[in-house]
């Protein structure tokens, strides 16, 4: 693995459990599926990297539930009222 390549992986892990932290206190969802969505761009760079294609698919699913959750937690009612 190169440096770069380590230096990505450890910060989408980095936000990975951030999020998971974040998206277990009552007050903070949003702001963990913010974190997760970070984390899903950081996989989804260095799966492609590395071509690891199973993890890259499940990051594309990851980031999905992501944006859900970010459009549920904070887009949904600030647009929506």
């Amino acid at each position: 693995m190169n440096v770069a390549a380590f230096f990505l992986s450890s910060l989408a892990a980095a936000f990975g459990m951030l999020g998971a932290l974040l998206l277990a206190m009552p007050a903070y969802p949003g702001w963990g599926f913010g974190a997760f969505l970070v984390s899903n761009i950081g996989w989804l760079t260095v799966s492609a990297w590395q071509r690891q294609w199973p993890l890259h698919v499940q990051q594309w699913v990851f980031l999905a539930c992501s944006l859900l959750g970010l459009w549920n937690w904070w887009l949904g009612p600030l647009i929506l009222g």
